[in-house]
């Protein structure tokens, strides 16, 4: 059986201010996780949820008092595709629904936001060895992230939505990514990191640059019509304050480390997934900034 495991960390645009500067979101990180037989072409969806609160101050939030509560959903379109047979080029288009309440006054805002394209290069596969007690996978990958969400969203009043609410961002960013498996049997870890080098869009507004990485352990359980691959880890995204073309800009960026549980389903050419993210130690926006539970679903047409 070859190797079928590949995870890359793709992560979500936080995408100026209404009433509050603070908002949700500024370090959202996501990721496709553990992507389906890994020298097959796939297309698919995936449906992914974040929510977060936010406070005017420190000692606001310290003391538990939170203005805001956002919530960020996503249904992604996304492809693996093999031009040659170590090149995988993974493509996502997604669509954003996201919300905001803030003293009992709700702002949505929803639309296309910024297509990626990620290329990745297989220096090493020995899944087909079968003499080999254990086998590896590693990958180096580059990639960009192209402006084409929707930009410059409005509230009912006319003014700009926070840029953490814009479905895209406005910028064209460069990715580099590097993925390692690690088999024995039907069990193994993996582990992946990806940073992102972001560009200032028109408005002269940069996103903070941002590396995320993960670090897996999975099982792989065959039956005879269909195949179960549970998996746990643990995912960690950091990154660097948003800048607004004169300072830094107040309650963006930090870091988040979150466990993670996942079970994949695999019959025939279909597979379908499930992921939940909890985060066991955060500092975001200056400590500004509580992220909940995360959890996606996906499901793939492999062929």
């Amino acid at each position: 059986m070859r190797t079928l495991f590949l995870t890359v960390a793709l992560l979500t645009i936080g995408s100026v201010a209404s009433a509050c500067d603070v908002c949700g979101c500024s370090i959202g990180g996501n990721y496709f996780g553990i992507l389906p037989e890994f020298h097959r072409h796939f297309v698919g969806f995936r449906y992914s949820e974040q929510s977060y609160r936010s406070a005017h101050s420190l000692n606001a939030a310290q003391g538990g008092t939170f203005n805001s509560e956002e919530q960020f959903r996503t249904v992604d379109m996304l492809g693996r595709f093999y031009p040659m047979r170590r090149l995988q080029v993974l493509v996502l288009m997604p669509y954003h629904n996201y919300s905001r309440n803030e003293d009992n006054r709700i702002t949505h805002s929803q639309g296309l936001g910024d297509a990626s394209v990620l290329g990745s290069f297989i220096l090493l596969d020995t899944g087909d060895s079968l003499g080999k007690t254990w086998q590896h996978t590693l990958t180096l990958g580059t990639g960009i992230k192209l402006p084409t969400g929707r930009k410059e969203v409005k509230d009912n009043e006319g003014k700009l939505l926070h840029e953490n609410l814009q479905p895209g961002s406005g910028s064209t960013d460069f990715m580099l990514s590097a993925a390692y498996t690690i088999r024995r049997g039907a069990g193994g870890f993996t582990a992946d990191v990806l940073g992102r080098l972001n560009m200032s869009n028109r408005q002269g507004y940069h996103f903070g640059n941002r590396v995320s990485g993960s670090v897996k352990a999975f099982y792989w359980k065959k039956f005879s019509k269909f195949s179960l691959l549970p998996n746990a880890g643990i995912f960690t995204d950091l990154a660097d304050a948003s800048y607004n073309g004169v300072s830094y800009v107040d309650g963006t960026g930090g870091s988040i480390v979150l466990a993670t549980l996942g079970l994949d389903v695999y019959a025939g050419h279909f597979s379908f997934g499930c992921t939940v993210q909890q985060p066991v130690s955060q500092d975001l926006g200056e400590g500004k900034i509580q992220a909940h539970t995360r959890w996606m679903t996906t499901l793939n047409y492999i062929f």
